[in-house]
């Protein structure tokens, strides 16, 4: 099944996988506190839009994805392996390990669609899954803000 994750306006929103909907809340300091399977199973996520870090946390997980332009790798590191991440442009998103593909998805007007994620990332795949879309919102802001800057140069 899916997982899909949706940004609220106000800050928070949901994320919605096979066994359950979890709502997501601001935890303060930009960071949003997901439930998790249990209550000690909790995590959290953040973007940071100038740096362009995304960061997840949960027990027994810490990871920052550095995302790169597209003339760099942008890679993570989890449990000794390493990802690749795809650009998000034209709202595709894929993350690949050694050319097999770990997660599948698309950017939703709300929020985020993942269609697949592979056992190895199912830990992190409602973190992973609210983050996508903070970045994705971060982006479109930029592109709107660039239309606002440079009228009629389409």
């Amino acid at each position: 099944m899916a997982i899909v994750a949706k940004t609220g306006i106000l800050g928070g929103g949901k994320v919605r996988t096979e066994d359950a909907v979890c709502k997501v809340r601001p935890a303060g300091e930009g960071w949003y506190s997901i439930p998790g399977r249990t209550s000690g199973d909790s995590g959290r996520v953040r973007y940071h839009g100038a740096r362009d870090i995304l960061e997840i946390e949960r027990p027994g997980v810490s990871l920052s994805i550095q995302f790169r332009s597209e003339l760099e790798r942008t890679t993570f590191e989890l449990d000794r392996t390493v990802y690749d991440v795809a650009t998000m442009d034209f709202g595709h998103i894929s993350i690949r390990e050694r050319g097999r593909s770990v997660v599948e998805g698309r950017v939703t007007p709300s929020g985020v669609r993942l269609e697949s994620v592979a056992p190895d990332l199912q830990p992190i795949e409602r973190e992973l899954a609210f983050g996508l879309p903070l970045r994705s919102n971060e982006l479109a802001r930029i592109f709107r803000q660039a239309d606002r800057v440079y009228p009629g140069t389409r």
